[in-house]
């Protein structure tokens, strides 16, 4: 079986971030492995990506 790995870069993406890892996860065949990238967002991001991967 196929093993697939996501890298999803972000920088203040606050607004899209959450469902953009949600909906990686809802894929059938979901991902091995899921990596965010986030180099010193301002905004709420690192905090709904924790939100996001707690669920």
């Amino acid at each position: 079986m196929s093993r697939i790995g996501v890298i999803l870069p972000n920088y203040n993406r606050e607004a899209l971030v959450a469902e953009t890892i949600l909906n990686l996860l809802a894929q059938t065949l979901a991902p091995y492995e899921n990596i965010v990238a986030d180099i010193s967002s301002t905004d709420k991001s690192v905090e709904v990506i924790r939100f996001s991967v707690e669920r």
